[in-house]
């Protein structure tokens, strides 16, 4: 005997029930997940990664290495002294020897000392921009992996309430059995794919806690929105401030740094004076006590340090070849992020604004026409597919123009989150 057709808003009564349920059990099953996560923010991240990042550890130790060279550098050589006796003369015969640096070899290897300082410096001052924008693209990475585990757990809830709808159409005798075949089979594939994206989670989540210096940040959540932004600048405006990138003035420091080590290299051709004092005590040959001071230098007739003021010099020429090619790279990365960055801000905004709200009312009324028996299931799968599709799309384009931002603002060497565009 065949079924009598369940009334449609029995129907509905017992969707409505279903996924009142459903979400009681997602939203208990979500605090269960995020117990013991940690939110981060974009702002803490970069912050963290300016602070803590590995690199910017390692290029601070750096600094304290040449800081303290600097001492070094100027320390004075100790004295030499010297006792002596003898049978037939001076019962006792004291010396001493100091060396003095007085054409300027102790200045010289100070300026170069002070010069590799200041390099080091601004080499932290760059592992620091370095340490931001990894932090930025490893918190967007988190972003998004969230935000399409989200959006793929919410297809699976989908595709439960669309298979459960199949499952009491075709019990009321309205729909066909291949309905809830189909609609099984969609359910487990989305099924899948939520649990393939919630898989996602963690790594992010790990490469965030590294970028960010945090050993302690076991699970993290991003929290919040990226908040880079552009302004008014154009590109004329950002390759103007190239100059002043932490990068660049890092590498003319370091190209002043290395002509300072020419300059020593050059002054340590000038010899070193050495004077010297020496008494002679109780000498029978001499009526009293001798007294004989000196000056001994070395001659600078086989070694002039040619070798070593050429490899100094070739030093300079490699770091200032460098500057010039770090400065046209940061023009070139400047050119290429600026250009993604206006393409995918506009992909967003128009998924955002045109897309994805017309898809949001096409899936609803296939899905209220499917139920009322008007549509069939292979448009309501279509249309949730392509509601899917087009909310990851836009994640996906909202952290590509994220990502470009962030390396607009690597390129340029000026934060863009808001505190420093109006300096541009």
């Amino acid at each position: 005997m065949r079924h009598a057709p369940t009334p449609p808003l029995a129907i509905a009564f017992a969707q409505v029930g279903l996924s009142l349920w459903g979400l009681s059990l997602a939203a208990s099953v979500a605090r269960a997940e995020t117990a013991g996560i940690r939110p981060v923010t974009f702002a803490a991240a970069r912050a963290a990664g300016e602070s803590a990042a590995p690199d910017v550890a390692l290029a601070a130790g750096r600094d304290a290495v040449t800081r303290a060279q600097i001492g070094v550098a100027g320390a004075l050589v100790n004295p030499t002294l010297g006792v002596t006796t003898a049978r037939e003369t001076a019962r006792l015969g004291a010396s001493v020897s100091l060396p003095l640096p007085v054409f300027g070899q102790r200045g010289a290897a100070v300026a170069a000392a002070r010069s590799d300082a200041d390099a080091a410096a601004l080499d932290v001052e760059a592992a620091r921009a370095d340490g931001r924008f990894a932090a930025s693209l490893a918190w967007l990475d988190l972003w998004e992996a969230e935000g399409r585990a989200r959006l793929f757990a919410e297809a699976a809830a989908d595709a439960a309430r669309v298979a459960s709808i199949a499952d009491e159409k075709f019990k009321a005798g309205s729909a066909p059995r291949v309905d809830v075949l189909r609609t099984a089979a969609d359910r487990g594939r989305a099924r899948a794919d939520a649990e393939f994206a919630a898989a996602a989670v963690p790594a992010a989540a790990a490469r965030l806690a590294i970028a960010m210096g945090d050993p302690t940040l076991d699970r993290a959540s991003a929290e919040g929105a990226a908040d880079l932004e552009l302004g008014h600048s154009d590109l004329a405006d950002l390759l103007r401030l190239l100059p002043a990138h932490p990068a660049a003035r890092r590498d003319r420091a370091r190209a002043e740094a290395a002509a300072a080590h020419v300059r020593a290299e050059q002054r340590l051709r000038w010899p070193i004076v050495n004077a010297e004092l020496a008494v002679n005590w109780h000498d029978p040959t001499l009526p009293a006590t001798d007294v004989i001071g000196g000056l001994a230098f070395e001659a600078p007739v086989l070694n002039l340090r040619g070798g070593a003021i050429a490899r100094a010099r070739a030093e300079q020429a490699l770091e200032e070849t460098t500057a010039a090619l770090e400065l046209r790279r940061l023009q070139s990365d400047l050119t290429d992020a600026y250009a993604r960055a206006q393409g995918a801000g506009a992909r967003a905004r128009s998924l955002g604004t045109d897309v994805l709200p017309a898809l949001e009312e096409v899936r609803r009324m296939t899905e209220e026409g499917y139920r009322d028996g008007r549509v069939d299931l292979l448009r309501l799968i279509d249309a949730q597919r392509a509601r899917l599709d087009s909310r990851l799309a836009q994640i996906e384009a909202q952290a590509a123009w994220e990502r470009a931002l962030a390396e607009v603002e690597r390129a340029v060497g000026r934060r863009l989150d808001g505190r420093a565009v109006n300096g541009l």
